[in-house]
């Protein structure tokens, strides 16, 4: 690790304490050390909490948790695919039911034409808003930093 030109920098204190910091960097931070016992304090609970933390280890799942992990995995990626599925059907029967209805109401020989035109711009700009809200999701979807953050 470079050395910070501000040898202050708390960063540096866990740094040295796991033995990161080139010499310029460990020179500097035991020139701080020999004059600021709050770092001298900092060094000594960094070093306890390295201690502390290195006997723990990681504790194996047993095979039940892993049986419903697997299960619970199986259980989203269907839930997903149905949903999937359901909802392109959804889609695509409005959309054939749009279709129809724009279809009648253009037909129509006893609406006037700005009643057509409304319905028409209408559906238009419900077709645009749709889409818009739908590609916006994607977006958000695709590039949020907290989407493995468990509640």
């Amino acid at each position: 690790m470079t050395v910070d030109p501000r040898p202050d920098d708390d960063a540096l204190l866990s740094a040295y304490v796991d033995d990161e910091l080139d010499p310029a960097g460990r020179a500097a931070v035991e020139a701080r050390l020999a004059r600021d016992e709050a770092a001298r304090r900092e060094v000594e609970r960094l070093r306890r909490l390295k201690d502390l933390t290195g006997t723990l280890r990681l504790k194996e799942a047993p095979p039940e948790a892993w049986e419903d992990f697997w299960h619970r995995t199986w259980n989203r990626g269907e839930r997903s695919l149905g949903a999937l599925l359901a909802g392109l059907a959804a889609l695509v029967l409005a959309g054939w039911g749009a279709t129809v209805f724009l279809r009648a109401v253009l037909a129509a020989p006893d609406l006037p034409a700005v009643v057509k035109g409304a319905i028409v711009v209408g559906a238009v700009g419900l077709g645009i808003l749709l889409v818009s809200i739908v590609r916006e999701r994607l977006y958000v979807r695709a590039r949020t930093r907290y989407k493995d953050v468990v509640r």
